[in-house]
């Protein structure tokens, strides 16, 4: 593969590669005027792209680990050009070798790319300029890391650790892949009107939202809502209702960005009604308030083809995506353009 110009890899979350290659698309839909994915391998994508700063995917992702510039790639260390290309892409910049190999791709140690390599570089054990070696499938990747996902900023905002807590909250780590997906953009208008506990809401805000519509019929979750919401200082942009989903309080076109999770499961409560009823009734009213073009974001159990919900809808389906929960729950993510 010919490297020339700007490549940027991403290192994928290994447990949901498609979701996270899904929401990588996402985040350069909205921070770029162009992309291109030019590679996709076990845990590794390389992208183009005339983003203005790459380190703001890592800083929205859920499932993105780090980010970087891939400076040469080849199917064999041992290639000649490959440590060329490394060399003339750093000059004198001091750099420290950190290895990994995907599933065991690559027979080689550590020791051996050392080998291979610092004879050309300057190489440090200390130095904070990271110089990856990735193996995957086949293929071999050098690229100068330029940001890590801080996933432990996620920490303060789990469930649990929320003043107003309840059974079923998704953890805020795929509270922010459905808020990506749904491709909100900083400034817009966020609707989650399945709010629970304010889990989206909360990352919605985090991502620099003007405003976001937190809405639930049950009137405890709505004051809970608002009660996170206030421990976390998002408040002041964030508008908490007690309202029926398949009834949205708000005008047509009003709404920039869609996502939300509607009651099912063991720990959740439908007041009666069948999940694929209410769907169906929440997506109609979606596809009102929301803008043109814009993206609704929502799950259900497998087993209920939460998808085909969307194609009554008259809604143009861009990727269903599948994340295992327990033994009698296999979840479905449905992406959708009104």
């Amino acid at each position: 593969m010919d490297l020339n110009g700007k490549v940027y890899y991403a290192l994928l979350s290994g447990s949901y590669q498609s979701l996270a290659l899904e929401e990588l698309r996402s985040i350069l839909d909205v921070e770029s005027s162009y992309y291109s994915l030019d590679l996709v391998l076990d845990g590794i994508a390389l992208f183009r792209s005339d983003i203005r700063d790459v380190k703001i995917i890592v800083d929205r992702a859920g499932f993105i680990k780090e980010v970087g510039l891939a400076l040469a790639i080849s199917d064999s260390y041992l290639n000649g050009d490959w440590a060329r290309d490394v060399s003339s892409s750093l000059g004198d910049l001091e750099v420290k070798i950190d290895v990994t190999r995907f599933k065991g791709f690559g027979g080689f140690s550590e020791l051996d790319i050392i080998k291979a390599l610092c004879p050309r570089l300057k190489c440090r054990l200390k130095s904070s300029n990271i110089l990856r070696v990735l193996a995957s499938e086949g293929l071999i990747i050098a690229g100068l890391m330029i940001d890590k996902a801080k996933f432990k900023s996620l920490e303060s905002r789990r469930p649990r650790r929320r003043p107003f807590f309840a059974p079923g909250s998704l953890d805020p780590q795929i509270s922010r892949l459905f808020v990506n997906l749904s491709r909100l953009k900083r400034g817009g208008v966020f609707l989650d009107p399945f709010c629970g506990t304010g889990g989206f809401a909360l990352e919605a805000c985090s991502m620099g939202a003007s405003r976001v519509i937190c809405g639930d019929i049950d009137w405890a979750m709505s004051l809970g809502a608002l009660q996170n919401l206030r421990y976390y200082e998002c408040d002041g942009r964030v508008l908490t209702l007690i309202s029926d989903a398949t009834r949205i309080p708000l005008s047509e076109y009003s709404v920039d960005a869609i996502a939300t999770d509607p009651p099912y499961g063991r720990s959740s409560s439908t007041k009666k009604r069948l999940y694929a009823e209410l769907t169906l009734e929440f997506l109609s009213e979606a596809k009102r308030v929301a803008k043109k073009n814009s993206y609704i974001v929502y799950a259900g159990p497998y087993n209920e083809q939460p998808w085909v919900l969307a194609r009554d809808a008259s809604l143009n389906i861009t990727g269903r995506f599948h994340m295992f929960v327990h033994g009698n729950l296999v979840r479905e993510i449905v992406v959708a353009k009104v």
